[in-house]
């Protein structure tokens, strides 16, 4: 029997290398603008697939509880530091305290990006995730931090949508 915890590092390594790849092989071809705009087109397809597998995995429905449960499972798999605060009024949020994308563009001497994939990619990403856990489910991200702790903050809050009629 193979080690679980080795056969995931061992994906996620290729996970993050194939994304940064990708990202420079196109940025030779173009420029930056023109690989960030496919990352974005990228990153507004892929959370759906992870948020679908994750509520096939962990046997999941629709509302903040769900997503709740999603992110941290994501977040832990993904190898970030951060925290969720648990679901009070319809809302919670999710503190991010060291962002594993932020060091691998770091380590890539790319930091100057991160403001700027930051402000496209996140949002994107983070949006399209949420809204499989249901439409109603809205989300605020503050970067804080980001370019030099890899750290920020998303609020998400369940809009009560009432039925006229």
């Amino acid at each position: 029997m193979q080690d679980h915890k080795l056969v995931a590092d061992y994906l996620r390594k290729c996970f993050v290398s194939v994304d940064g790849l990708w990202f420079m092989k196109i940025e030779e071809d173009g420029d930056f603008e023109k690989a960030l705009e496919i990352d974005i087109a990228v990153w507004k397809v892929l959370p759906k697939i992870e948020a679908r597998t994750i509520k096939e995995l962990l046997s999941l429905g629709h509302g903040l509880e769900a997503l709740h449960t999603a992110l941290d499972f994501k977040l832990q798999a993904e190898l970030y530091s951060h925290s969720l605060s648990p679901v009070h009024e319809d809302a919670f949020t999710l503190d991010v305290n060291d962002c594993p994308w932020v060091k691998h563009i770091k380590k890539a001497g790319r930091a100057h990006f991160i403001e700027r994939i930051a402000a496209s990619i996140c949002p994107a990403e983070y949006g399209v995730f949420t809204a499989e856990f249901g439409k109603s489910i809205s989300i605020d991200h503050q970067h804080g931090d980001c370019a030099r702790h890899g750290r920020c903050r998303f609020a998400f809050h369940a809009k009560n949508i009432m039925a006229t009629g």
